[in-house]
């Protein structure tokens, strides 16, 4: 064999080596390629934003005082945060982010001073969000899917057969207060004077047919938890769109909401924020973004803060956090380390 040939083969065998050994050092799977903001975040009532982001796939708590509160492994998510009342701890859910292999949520308990962290709650189900009881804090009320199935040949899994639950943290008692196995619900709110619920869920009162309740549309209900089946359509009764991610504002009567207000030249829809008044039925647009607005809290300053994708539509999300007056002006962005 010549010395040429030898050469040239002996150089692709190692080239072939060195990518190779390249693939393997920087390959990544889809758990560690995660990175930046997420929708998720809460403010407490000492106005302290914490929020959820990703760094190399790790999913991280960000607090104003305290950044990287709490960082986990690639193969976990976190699905929803919330503050205490007073502002002292901090809950979280955590879940496996193979919801296909492995089903089940730990509800985490941080205490802001200490900073101990514990586990106050384990369920081989899906937790999807929880809010304290600001009646009172020591109960903590969650959202909980039995199944996580594709009712649809050409749907992806998600979770289903949604219900309403709550545990005492000093008791540790569990109690389910409703059995309506929604088709989804979230935006789960605890009254502050009544002993009631508020969700956002389709409202599929008066249907039959499975096309029926996969016709009907997303409303918001009040839940009496002593009589669950009383619930009741609280958001514009006659509206005719979806209506999504709420806040209430009760010394107002009014709702602040998510609906679709349109469609970009790209064909994508375009979600803003709406208030609806129960008390004169009146209904108001209050931001014209033209993006995907979503997940409207209100905080100690009155003000309400929400997220905007401003890449909704395509496969990476660039969220960012906004504040405005409760009459839709003085739109700003805030400035976050995510």
């Amino acid at each position: 064999m010549k010395k040429s040939l030898v050469f040239i083969l002996s150089s692709i065998a190692l080239l072939t080596a060195v990518f190779i050994m390249l693939g393997v050092l920087f390959n990544k799977d889809e758990n560690q390629k995660q990175e930046g903001m997420t929708d998720i975040f809460a403010i407490s009532i000492k106005n302290e934003i914490a929020y959820v982001s990703y760094h190399k796939g790790q999913a991280t708590i960000n607090l104003d005082s305290q950044q990287n509160l709490v960082q986990l492994s690639v193969e976990k998510e976190i699905a929803d945060i919330t503050f205490s009342e007073d502002g002292t701890h901090l809950a979280y859910i955590v879940r496996n982010k193979d919801l296909e292999n492995h089903i089940g949520s730990d509800i985490h308990v941080i205490d802001l001073g200490s900073l101990i962290d514990q586990v106050v709650h384990t369920s081989d189900s899906l937790i999807t969000e929880m809010a304290f009881d600001p009646k009172y804090p020591e109960k903590l009320f969650y959202i909980e899917a039995s199944t996580y199935t594709n009712y649809s040949p050409i749907a992806s899994k998600h979770p289903h057969d949604f219900d309403v639950y709550s545990f005492d943290l000093m008791k540790d008692i569990h109690t389910k207060h409703t059995d309506m196995k929604k088709y989804s619900m979230g935006s789960l709110q605890v009254s502050a004077e009544k002993n009631s619920v508020y969700v956002q869920t389709n409202d599929d009162t008066y249907n039959e047919t499975a096309e029926e309740v996969f016709a009907s549309k997303e409303r918001i209900f009040e839940i009496p938890l002593d009589t669950p089946d009383k619930k009741s359509v609280i958001s514009n009764p006659v509206q005719a769109e979806d209506v999504y991610d709420f806040i209430l504002l009760p010394e107002q009567q009014s709702i602040i909401y998510q609906a679709v207000a349109g469609t970009g030249t790209n064909g994508i829809y375009e979600y803003e924020l709406f208030t609806f008044n129960w008390k004169t039925h009146q209904t108001e647009q209050l931001t014209t973004l033209k993006e995907s607005t979503s997940k409207p809290a209100v905080g100690p300053d009155d003000k309400i803060y929400f997220m905007v994708d401003r890449e909704f539509g395509s496969r990476k999300p660039d969220y960012h956090l906004y504040r405005m007056n409760q009459d839709g002006s003085g739109i700003e962005e805030l400035e976050l380390n995510g």
